[in-house]
């Protein structure tokens, strides 16, 4: 909390623009094995995610990317990737960098709430400008509301924070506010609001993500 509180201060002077975010992820289960009892438990996953984020009527931040996750057990994942992004966030000024990201999220569960603690050291090889190296920290709080034995939608909090390791300080925190639905077995949307504290503005704005697994 103080650390977000840190990042808010510096950006409260920015002005405030409205984005819409969009992604969308396919979830392709590689390595599996079976438990004791009986259920099947993704090893090794792979995920690709394509993403655009919309803004002054036109997309001004686009990304691919492919990640791979490796369970260690239930309550920790290592995780490995790379993204590439194209951005116009400040018009007619265009950027390009990749990213390579390495970490690990640690899942529990006190009673209904989930709980997802990440942390990633993400190199960014940009194009046009000195190559920088971030610490992203992301804590997640889900809570099922169910009605029969059945889960409606799962509400969700949250926030991640991001540290410039080169400027040595945090630039950056991205608050998610939102609803996680199961359309069908395979399919999941996020449903959230959004709000990015970083320059040249300030996000306000909808985030939806769809989630599909593979058998």
């Amino acid at each position: 909390m103080l650390m977000s509180a840190n990042v808010l201060a510096f950006s409260q002077d920015r002005p405030s623009v409205f984005q819409s975010w969009n992604e969308v992820q396919l979830i392709v289960p590689l390595v599996r094995t079976e438990i004791a009892s009986g259920e099947k438990l993704n090893k090794v996953t792979a995920v690709f995610s394509g993403i655009g984020r919309f803004g002054r009527g036109q997309l001004v931040d686009g990304r691919i990317g492919a990640e791979l996750d490796f369970r260690v057990n239930k309550y920790l994942t290592l995780v490995t990737g790379a993204l590439y992004r194209g951005d116009e966030v400040v018009e007619n000024v265009k950027h390009g960098e990749t990213r390579l990201a390495a970490g690990a999220t640690v899942s529990l569960k006190l009673g209904k709430f989930s709980i997802r603690d990440r942390n990633l050291i993400e190199h960014r090889v940009r194009n046009d400008r000195n190559d920088i190296t971030v610490w992203r920290h992301r804590l997640q709080i889900s809570y099922p509301i169910t009605h029969n034995g059945k889960t409606l939608f799962s509400p969700f909090l949250s926030e991640e924070l991001f540290y410039d390791t080169s400027a040595r300080r945090f630039n950056n925190n991205e608050l998610f506010l939102g609803i996680t639905r199961q359309l069908t077995r395979q399919t999941a949307l996020d449903i959230a609001y959004i709000r990015n504290d970083t320059a040249p503005a300030n996000v306000n704005g909808v985030s939806l993500t769809l989630k599909i697994t593979l058998d």
